[in-house]
């Protein structure tokens, strides 16, 4: 098996003589496009990055047996097949990124690129920068700890470039109810702005023209039981009442105290529509943290294939800046 864990090169293997794991090199997971080569040779594997060796690993035998002077195997591409045991140390099965100038066995792409060609969600970003990216296909549900000293906390840090569209953030879910949320409101064409709710009622609005601008706008939220502040860069913030705000976050604070599932990019479909005001799924790029914890969305407890952990598309090609993307 040879994959990425953390962006490093990372090779297991195992037959009937040997089993081993072994990573190393520099974190490819940088946007850039690099050659890998994996070959086996006498007593060793070798992998190279760009025609630099990072790794030469002794194999005592070779790693596959021929029958009847054949040798047959089968390939499994930016995954692993479905109930595999068979690695030694466990890894997320999906690939977050793209291939290409396939060279397998020495047999070019092999029907490959056949494959790929006809489903589109296989198709890669020519461009990519660091976040993660939501088509607003789906969503990703985490399981995360809010208690804090005998109370609970919701410190939230998210930097988002969100599409025109409206769509859900971020949400806590409770026996079908959506006890609170963030999201991304549009309200004309080209005008959209963020929105608190607490049990369905929109508590906080935060205007900022940096919503509707390519670059990215950094937000943070603090809910505890007793407050609820959000703020932005080149922001405005608006509240409901205090005596409403306080009665909105009293019932938060009751319903806190019940094990609560976190889901970021959208509602999930069996919570009521009439639970929640928005529960579009979110379009954009984001990077989000939670009570100090930045979250890897390969680490979801699950999570829409049409995310993309770990890669975003600019708004614009890097060769031209100036030509822009359409939202």
């Amino acid at each position: 098996m040879l994959g990425l864990r953390g962006g490093r090169i990372e090779v297991q293997f195992k037959n009937q003589h040997t089993y081993k794991v072994t990573s190393g090199g520099k974190a490819i997971n940088d946007g850039q496009w690099h050659v890998i080569s994996v070959d086996e040779l006498e007593s060793s594997i070798s992998v190279k990055i760009s025609k630099e060796a990072v790794m030469s690993i002794n194999s005592p035998e070779n790693l596959f047996t021929s029958v009847n002077g054949k040798l047959e195997t089968k390939v499994y591409i930016a995954g692993l097949p479905n109930r595999t045991d068979n690695v030694m140390k466990p890894i997320n099965p999906r690939l977050d990124g793209c291939i290409r100038g396939w060279n397998l066995m020495n047999q070019g792409a092999s029907g490959v690129k056949e494959v790929i060609q006809e489903k589109e969600s296989k198709h890669c970003f020519i461009y990519v920068e660091r976040g993660s990216f939501f088509s607003g296909a789906g969503l990703a549900l985490f399981d995360i700890d809010y208690s804090d000293s005998r109370s609970w906390k919701v410190d939230i840090t998210m930097n988002i470039r969100p599409s025109r569209s409206t769509g859900v953030l971020f949400a806590l879910v409770y026996n079908n109810t959506v006890p609170l949320s963030v999201a991304v409101v549009t309200k004309e064409e080209e005008d959209a702005n963020l929105q608190v709710f607490l049990d369905g009622v929109s508590v906080a609005t935060l205007d900022s023209l940096m919503l509707c601008y390519p670059d990215r706008l950094m937000v943070q939220l603090n809910v505890t039981p007793t407050e609820i502040q959000i703020s932005a860069n080149s922001s405005t913030v608006g509240y409901i009442k205090s005596e409403t705000l306080q009665k909105a976050l009293e019932q938060l604070n009751t319903t806190m105290q019940n094990p609560i599932s976190t889901y970021i990019g959208g509602i999930p479909s069996d919570v009521p529509l009439p639970a929640t005001p928005v529960s579009a799924f979110y379009h954009g790029c984001m990077d989000i943290s939670i009570n100090g914890r930045q979250l890897d969305f390969d680490e979801a407890l699950s999570k829409h294939n049409s995310i993309k952990s770990h890669s975003c598309p600019p708004v614009s090609d890097p060769g031209h800046p100036d030509v822009h993307r359409p939202a």
